[in-house]
């Protein structure tokens, strides 16, 4: 599989737009580039396939793209080239890779990435080398990592999702430097994290269900990002506590019981 040519597709999409003025440019995204996902999304609809990239970070369909200058970056080549590598070094999946511009409302950040187990999208603008290999390598960790689990998307327990997100974030940090991972890791003390942890995460920790976790990981009612930075520990004072070889294939009660947060 590997990377698509999604900057084929998308050049398909611009020829389209300047010759089918009376069509709306959301059908023409539909047709051209959800038609062929098809596969990916276990049958749904390109409209719901349309709607579910939409809300992760592909473009508008109103939106003016630039694929020169994805293509300029190298944007196809080089996250060829670090599948070829990460899939050796992981033992990983053969899965498809798409690559797409990312939306203009994504003010945050400059790109995007979302995992499934049988598939991989980036939502990109103009990134660093070293910055793309780090988005990349952050989710198709999350893939490996779920190719191991063998979970449907609604088995998945809290426990496995900060696991999940804290081998990621160890990973990038690992192979391409603290310079690249998330910026909120380092918002909370690792007291606060525990007392967090103790107080909400471990009465919850068996939910399941990706749907059930936002509330843990993003925060709301608690601190912003919260899940994301109690599973980087998790995971980082597993490391220091033992070692990060062959990590993603240990269960996530064992990186847990070989971490510093505490079991009740």
């Amino acid at each position: 599989m590997s990377v698509m040519p999604t900057d084929e597709w998308l050049n398909e999409f611009l020829a389209s737009q300047k010759f089918n003025y009376n069509r709306k440019f959301e059908d023409l995204q539909c047709s051209i580039l959800c038609n062929r996902l098809v596969e990916v999304f276990n049958g749904g609809s390109p409209e719901e396939i349309q709607f579910e990239l939409q809300q992760q970070g592909l473009f508008q369909p109103h939106e003016k793209i630039d694929i020169k200058k994805l293509q300029n970056q190298n944007a196809w080549k080089i996250v060829r080239e670090e599948f070829i590598y990460l899939k050796k070094r992981w033992s990983g999946p053969n899965i498809p890779i798409y690559i797409f511009p990312i939306t203009q409302e994504q003010t945050m950040t400059n790109k995007n990435g979302v995992a499934y187990p049988n598939a991989l999208f980036l939502f990109i603008g103009e990134l660093e080398k070293e910055e793309l290999k780090a988005l990349f390598a952050h989710e198709y960790n999350h893939v490996c990592r779920l190719q191991y689990l063998n979970k449907s998307l609604n088995e998945v327990t809290l426990l496995d999702s900060l696991i999940l997100e804290g081998l990621a974030e160890c990973a990038v940090e690992e192979f391409y430097g603290d310079k690249w991972v998330a910026p909120w890791l380092s918002y909370y003390s690792l007291d606060k994290m525990r007392k967090i942890w103790k107080e909400h995460f471990l009465p919850q920790i068996n939910i399941q269900g990706l749907d059930n976790h936002v509330e843990f990981l993003y925060g709301g009612k608690l601190p912003q990002w919260i899940g994301y930075c109690i599973g980087y520990e998790i995971v980082r004072t597993y490391i220091k506590n033992h070692s990060s070889n062959k990590l993603h294939i240990k269960s996530s009660k064992e990186i847990l019981v070989g971490s510093d947060f505490p079991l009740q």
